[in-house]
């Protein structure tokens, strides 16, 4: 799906206008007048420093780190004795030191210098303080920032950093990489540094020192956005209120259209995914079914003014969320055992979903400690603003990640009261009640400006949502009201689990490690030097009480639909209350070995809870919003070809592009295509599309040829459009390009022809939701007369018929067919040209990784609109649900796409050390002036890699330069 460019795309045109121009370069090598960053990358060292010696580079050929000259000598009070910095060819720095401390130091001034910009949009965005920046050009910032202090992630952060025990690892090393982030700072006020340009409003000298609650705030952020789902359950309860009053409740003789779809919610919010194709299948097949009693306990009746109303605080928090990617963000990984490989040695491989912007989500640093109690070495990517590795390897583990999906969230309909003592508002729980609390929070607006917050508390829940609207919280008013509980809250110990892993030394150890890791649920797969392998997953589920898990999926049973789920909003009065934690041992986790030679997970259901279309009947209830599973398959098919995988093979089964939906929807096509040709041929063959085959006529042989492309198809997403001008592409992808194409503007409009009167009638845009309209629709294609009990006849063949068109009735094949031919119709007008053979992929399906600061950061995006060859984004292969993550959305013929792979990255557990390769899209550095700021895109949009070197002799050989932080 697409992610509109920039974080703060709405203030971009105030920046604009606002802003003084770029200063001109001082020289016409350094597009930064600081020498210590990443734009001077050959000696990233600090302009004016007193301690910094120039080396001259024609030295002989050194064999070790101690050899390689000095471009800089940085001295620091503090330290515990010498750090050696040694920046690789692909900028990523190797950081070798005595201590955790000094290591943790040095990592945040590097990542400082590269990604400082990025960093400070983080912390703003994470804190609730967009607005005391730019809120004089952008006054609506404020209810951004109003709607993430309602989620409270800097609250959570200082929970989490003072419930940190003093003299731990992670407690020095917050402190630590905060006052090497404040060293990089310090220059920015004395003028010997200067932010890249065009980021000069994002940082600058007033830019506040950092902290280590800052650094949680981003991490606690991290897990908000992958795991924070209230606005999803909110959505789902206003659907169903609506399809309930507008469907169900319909007269039969006045609105026959209407009543003709009662059960819709069933048809439309599927729990089961398109795809069944679980990590371990048979997690809890052997532990047994959930045995508990289902009160009789109905769902909360919310009014249509109470959705309203949350609507402002639902659209800014998802607005936050965004910046890592929008709601199709997720991930792949696996790990093959060595019985699988042709070497014997297990590889893992992992690309996380993420945005695809400029700077990169992910920074790659290499940390050493030789000798000592935290002797460590560990490679891999992190988060700027938090430090140590979050996704690498040491030298004995590696591991990966992707989102878990489980449900850690809760919205809750309050029933609110008069308290009968003490005045006041309570809400009424268990029969009794319970006093509403307060807080309030001073929300800067702009500098030295501040607007008083008061938000509402249910202390058994949580915040209330309150009402955002005009730049301020509307007092409440009503007997309804709905709080929030998210796991997050609490103190979790993510850093520590990170940090463990780093010092693992074989998978059981590591899967200890994972057991630390409580928000933001992650998949991990782990692999050690041993060749064992595993799959672990850890997360803090909140076991709900019985009152929660009533809801009826079955369609056929008599109250179908009817009851709670935690996939809605629940009753607030204590019968769906949190009952402490599912147990960590009975989270889908497994063990690898020559008969379950590999474990992947592409953020579908883990263990199939989901797959007969009711997550409430398992042993425990962990989630019903899984991805459809279409990723998942793909990938599994791949790795049980049965021939012994290599790196290079994992390397090529992340760059994927085979649309697995269009396996699963062409046949529809082809048998409705079948079906007009018959008519065509003799008609009233096929009576029903009588109508529709006249009116075709007379572009019947466009329609064939489209078809007949279609049913050729490989599969294969191809872009047909080559990367530079000196380079071509073979005839069968330049075919497959073309119907990649027809393929994606078939499914926009069969979407929107098969459900979009449905969501009018709702009261919705046509495409409001459409990936559950895409899920939807395939389920209808795939499951004729799955839906028709007895009280529902033939719903599911009414929902082909457009509401709106009382005198005729369109059936399933009608919808393909004209989906189809309109399709074709938009394409021509969108590439604007009727030539098919013009419809390239590549042309239409183009990514540009846009700045993260707009305004006269626009230049930093790659490519930059200014780029001679791609000014409309680079050429791109794939599209939906494929392994190499590409996709454009199914609302509209804008095939741009803006999240994907935020790194690839294959590892192979040698016995004599791990092999790690890597991706990343665009660079280390956020400076245009810096031969880091693109350099690896190239090898990114090819699906190529770099070894990641990690002995001493492969570092030095892929030396770029040297710097050295010494104790004062």
């Amino acid at each position: 799906m697409r992610l509109k460019p920039g974080l703060l795309f709405a203030i971009a045109t105030s920046l604009v206008a606002c802003s003084p121009p770029p200063t001109p370069p001082p020289d016409a090598n350094n597009n930064d007048s600081s020498t210590m960053d990443a734009a001077d990358s050959a000696s990233p060292s600090d302009a004016g420093n007193e301690s910094a010696t120039d080396v001259p580079s024609d030295v002989a050929n050194p064999t070790t780190i101690a050899e390689i000259p000095i471009g800089t000598t940085e001295r620091v009070m503090g330290l515990d004795g010498p750090v050696d910095v040694v920046i690789d060819r692909n900028g990523w720095p190797h950081i070798y030191a005595s201590s955790v401390r000094d290591v943790a130091f040095v990592q945040g001034f590097l990542c400082a210098r590269d990604r400082m910009p990025q960093m400070e949009m983080l912390r703003r965005l994470a804190s609730g303080t967009l607005a005391e920046a730019f809120g004089s050009l952008s006054p609506t910032l404020i209810e951004q920032d109003l709607a993430i202090r309602v989620v409270g992630l800097r609250r959570a952060a200082q929970r989490m950093w003072d419930a940190t025990p003093m003299n731990t690892r992670s407690r020095t090393i917050l402190e630590a990489y905060s006052r090497g982030v404040n060293r990089w700072l310090a220059g920015i006020r004395d003028g010997s540094r200067a932010s890249p340009q065009g980021t000069e409003l994002v940082v600058n000298e007033s830019t506040q020192d950092w902290t280590p609650v800052d650094s949680l705030t981003i991490a606690r952020y991290q897990s908000y956005s992958l795991s924070y789902d209230a606005d999803s359950d909110i959505s789902r309860s206003e659907l169903r209120t609506r399809a309930e009053t507008r469907f169900d409740m319909a007269n039969a003789m006045t609105d026959p259209a209407l009543a003709a779809r009662r059960g819709f919610v069933l048809d439309f919010l599927r729990f089961a995914p398109v795809s069944a194709e679980a990590t371990v299948p048979d997690f809890y097949s052997t532990s047994g079914m959930m045995q508990q009693y289902r009160p009789d306990v109905r769902a909360p009746r919310l009014s249509q003014r109470v959705f309203d109303n949350a609507r402002g605080f639902l659209e800014n928090a998802k607005r936050a969320a965004e910046f890592l990617g929008d709601q199709t963000r997720g991930s792949n990984n696996w790990v093959v055992h060595g019985s699988a490989t042709m070497s014997g040695a297990p590889i893992l491989a992992n690309d996380p979903h993420l945005s695809l912007t400029s700077p990169a989500v992910w920074w790659g640093v290499h940390l050493t400690i030789a000798t000592g109690a935290d002797a460590v070495d560990v490679a891999g990517t992190a988060f700027p603003g938090i430090p140590w590795v979050v996704i690498g390897y040491n030298r004995r583990v590696a591991w990966g990640v992707t989102t878990a999906g489980y449900d850690v969230t809760d919205a809750f309909a309050e029933t609110i009261v008069p308290c009968t003592m003490g005045g006041g508002d309570c809400v009424v729980h268990n029969g009794g009640q319970v006093r509403i609390e307060t807080l309030t929070e001073r929300v800067p607006t702009g500098p030295g400006t501040f607007y008083e917050a008061r938000f509402e508390v249910v202390p058994h829940h949580g915040l209330i949502m309150p009402t955002i609207r005009d730049r301020a919280l509307v007092p409440r008013t009503g007997t309804t009201a709905i709080s929030i509980a998210w796991t997050g809250n609490q103190p979790t110990t993510e850093l520590e689990a990170f940090l463990d892993l780093s010092y693992a030394r074989n998978v059981t150890e590591a899967r200890a490690a994972i057991r630390r890791f409580g928000v933001g649920a992650q998949n991990f797969v782990v692999a050690d030097v041993e060749g064992n392998t595993a799959y672990q997953s850890s997360a803090i589920i909140p076991v709900r009480g019985a009152g929660a898990l009533t809801f009826v999926s079955d369609p056929t049973a008599m109250n179908a639909g009817t009851g709670n789920s935690p996939c809605f909003v629940l009753p607030g009065d204590g019968t769906a209350d949190w009952n402490g934690n599912v147990p960590l041992d009975q989270i889908p986790q497994g063990t690898g070995s020559a008969t379950r030679p590999f474990f992947a997970t592409a953020n579908q259901d883990q263990a199939g809870v989901t797959f007969d279309n009711n997550p409430h009947n398992d042993r425990h209830y962990v989630g019903c919003d899984f991805a459809d599973g279409i990723r998942q398959t793909r990938i599994a098919e791949r790795l049980r070809m049965g021939t012994r995988v290599t790196v290079e093979d994992m390397q090529r089964l992340q760059g994927d592009k085979v649309i697995l939906y269009g396996r699963k929807l062409r046949p529809f096509l082809q048998a409705a295509m079948t079906r007009l040709e018959a008519e065509w041929a003799t008609p009233g063959t096929h009576p029903e599309l009588a109508t529709l085959a006249t009116t075709l006529r007379p572009r019947q042989a466009a329609l064939r040829d489209a078809a007949m492309r279609m049913m050729a198809w490989s599969l294969d997403g191809a872009s047909g459009v080559p990367h530079a001008m000196t380079e071509s592409v073979t005839e069968a992808e330049r075919t497959d390009s073309i119907a990649t194409t027809i393929f994606h503007g078939w499914i926009v409009k069969l979407t929107d022809l098969a459900l979009g009167d449905e969501m009018v009638a709702l009261g919705y845009g046509r495409r409001s939701w459409s990936s559950e309209q895409g899920r939807a629709v395939v389920f209808l294609l795939e499951n004729e007369n799955a839906m028709s009990p007895a009280q529902r006849p033939r719903t599911g063949n009414v929902l082909w018929d457009d509401i709106a068109t009382s005198s005729v009735t369109e059936t399933r094949d009608y919808v393909l067919l004209r989906a189809f031919d309109e399709a074709l119709t938009q394409l021509a007008m969108t590439t604007r040209t009727s030539d098919v053979t013009m419809w390239r992929w590549g042309s239409l399906h183009t990514l540009t990784l846009n700045s993260i600061v707009p305004g006269p950061g626009a230049s930093l995006s790659i490519p930059p609109s200014s780029d001679t060859m791609f000014p409309s984004g680079f050429p791109r292969g794939g599209g939906v649900e494929v392994v190499d993550a590409s996709h454009p959305g199914i609302s509209d013929f804008d095939f741009r796409y803006g999240s994907g792979p935020s790194q690839r990255f294959v590892v192979e557990l040698t016995p004599t050390g791990p092999r790690g390769f890597n991706s990343l899209p665009g660079g280390q550095a956020f400076s245009r002036g810096s031969r880091f700021h693109r350099n690896l895109m190239e090898l990114w949009r090819r699906n190529q890699y770099f070894a990641v070197p990690r002995t001493e002799r492969e570092v030095v050989d892929a030396r770029d330069s040297r710097l050295r932080f010494e104790p004062m």
